[in-house]
């Protein structure tokens, strides 16, 4: 048998063909919803994550004294925009085509990572505060 021949006679039909890309296909399908799925599931957990840190964070928020509320009003304002950011990047995810997920994906990681962090510092920034 020479190189590049396989054992099959020589007799490929176009149906041969045809049924090879169909089941290339399907399989392509297939794994395209699975990555979806995945993405999907990922983005749905970084949702709860930052509904339950902002939860949090607004508790502490809501124990502080009138007048460390003030000091943080303005804080827990921006912080209160970047979740809306955040939300409408999500939801501009649910929306998209399947083509532009994993792009927007990695938008919401960011804005969820910048949104973690701020809720962090806003924490320590209260909890230093409540201890002197």
């Amino acid at each position: 048998m020479a190189c590049g021949e396989s054992k099959k006679e020589k007799g490929t039909t176009a149906d041969d063909i045809k049924e090879e890309v169909q089941d290339v296909v399907e399989v392509s399908k297939d794994y395209s919803s699975e990555a979806i799925d995945d993405l999907n599931a990922k983005i749905k957990e970084i949702e709860k994550s930052i509904e339950n840190e902002m939860e949090q964070a607004g508790k502490e928020y809501a124990a502080l004294s009138d007048d460390l509320k003030a000091k943080y009003k303005e804080e827990k304002a921006a912080l209160e925009k970047q979740q809306k950011e955040l939300e409408k990047k999500i939801e501009e995810y649910n929306q998209a085509a399947a083509d532009k997920k994993a792009e927007l994906e990695a938008e919401v990681e960011q804005l969820k990572n910048a949104l973690a962090q701020s809720i962090n510092a806003f924490q320590k920034e209260m909890a230093e505060e409540t201890k002197e």
